[in-house]
């Protein structure tokens, strides 16, 4: 079957090492990419042209700009059916083909926190209302989603949805830390608070272990590193020794099953992390962790006995994760009834409004900002502007100076010049004057001594 696969980013390559970030809906797509192809699917791949998708990719359509765009590019691709890993495109994509959406992260309750859950719940009614079939990445984000279902006619006899959980991917081959590392990390969104754990990890740990935060606030005595790419990521796991997975509680820890999770597990890394979680039964069946003990003596003993996360691991290796998406046969969903119906799509639309106004509302901030910036350089332009003709009034002033300076000095330079010149010839002359006056007393010594002699002559002889 020809599978379209809507998603928002770029698809990370298997194998290639990049220093851009990848989206968890990228992820999430690129698994699903590599189990419908390896299931023999035909396979394309379809995200917003802003989202700078590899053309060089196999099966990578150009980018869509708008509903409009999305659907027409949709229908030229002519798919037997839709996967849509972007719940917000779903609308757009329903008249097209039969259409699974993707609802694999509590995207209302995480928006609660972004001060957003009315615009983001707008939008996920209206991927309900639009999709033929779901996905839930674990069974509490299922019952998150079970009321709305059913307000929107889906049969509740049977579970709603296909649970497709996260993968855990195989990382780099393990390495041996120099010393024990414990590693947190993500990115710092606004419902994880690890503060509270890393304060109490290094009050419990001291000096003994390194411990490593990526993307998240700064905490003392915490090696904190920004946010890095998902290779840097992955390699900072493979020479760790466990993974702290414990936050402060809230609705959000309690219904998500998160991608870091799937990292720490195909790494290897056993997992500190909390009691109330998708994870923590699992983590319990297969000693992968600790989940139960006060964080304290959890510390403790994954530095004394790290245990081995194979074999949770495997429950979420893509083979089985896919297995149900795989299995899954294309069919219209029937709708006999909603109570959705036109309020999901008015929800739809008003969110998608109040998102494009809030990005308005941003826009036209940063113009706001860019044209005080502006104001400030042309003001600045303006000073520089009047400096400069200053500058060039008082150069020429001084090139005047300078002219008139030169003229003198020049006058001064030529009579000093000649009256040396005059001195020459006159020292010239008295050099003359003197050999000749030395010439003349060299005569008139000559003469006084011939004289002197024929005095002696002709003086008489007395003895």
């Amino acid at each position: 079957m020809r599978v379209l696969v809507v998603h928002h980013g770029r698809l990370p390559t298997p194998g290639s090492r990049s220093d851009a970030p990848v989206t968890g809906g990228a992820r999430r797509a690129a698994v699903h990419v590599a189990a419908l192809r390896g299931a023999g699917h035909d396979v394309l791949t379809l995200a917003r042209d802003q989202d700078d998708a590899d053309p060089r990719a196999a099966g990578v359509l150009p980018g869509f700009r708008s509903p409009g765009d999305l659907r027409r590019l949709a229908a030229a691709a002519a798919p037997d059916w839709i996967l849509c890993v972007a719940p917000e495109e779903a609308p757009a994509l329903a008249p097209v083909a039969p259409l699974v959406v993707d609802l694999y992260a509590p995207r209302v309750l995480e928006a609660a926190f972004e001060g957003l859950q009315r615009e983001e719940a707008g939008r996920a009614l209206a991927a309900i209302e639009a999709a033929d079939e779901v996905l839930f990445s674990n069974p509490r984000q299922r019952w998150l989603w079970t009321g709305l279902l059913g307000a929107g006619g889906w049969d509740l006899a049977r579970p709603a949805g296909l649970l497709v959980p996260l993968a855990a991917l195989p990382g780099p081959a393990r390495r041996a830390p120099e010393r024990p590392t414990f590693v947190i990390g993500g990115r710092p969104w606004p419902w994880l608070d690890a503060t509270d754990t890393l304060r109490r990890a290094v009050a419990t740990l001291g000096t003994r272990v390194d411990i490593v935060s990526v993307g998240l606030s700064p905490v003392d005595g915490v090696r904190a590193l920004p946010a890095v790419s998902l290779d840097a990521w992955l390699d900072l796991l493979a020479g760790a020794t466990a993974a702290l997975d414990r936050y402060a509680p809230n609705p959000e820890r309690a219904l998500a099953l998160s991608f870091r999770q799937m990292d720490y597990l195909g790494a290897g890394l056993p997992l500190v992390s909390d009691a109330d979680t998708p994870l923590a039964d699992a983590i319990r069946e297969t000693r992968a962790g600790w989940v139960d003990e006060p964080l304290e003596d959890a510390l403790e003993a994954a530095l004394a006995a790290p245990r081995a996360s194979a074999a949770l691991a495997a429950r979420y290796a893509p083979a089985v994760t896919e297995a149900p998406l795989l299995a899954w046969i294309p069919r219209r969903r029937d709708r006999p009834w909603s109570f959705l119906g036109r309020g999901a799509r008015v929800a739809g639309v008003e969110g998608r409004a109040a998102v494009d106004r809030a990005a308005r509302a941003a826009a036209e901030a940063e113009l706001a900002r860019k044209r005080t910036e502006v104001d400030g350089l042309h003001g600045q332009l303006r000073a520089l502007t009047t400096s400069v003709e200053a500058l060039s009034v008082a150069m020429h002033d001084v090139a005047g100076l300078r002219r008139e300076t030169v003229a003198v000095l020049g006058t001064r330079l030529n009579a000093q010049t000649d009256e040396a010149e005059h001195l020459r010839r006159e020292l010239a002359i008295a050099h003359a004057d003197l050999d000749k006056k030395n010439l003349e007393l060299g005569r008139l010594q000559q003469e006084r001594d011939r004289l002197g002699r024929a005095f002696t002559l002709l003086r008489p002889n007395r003895g």
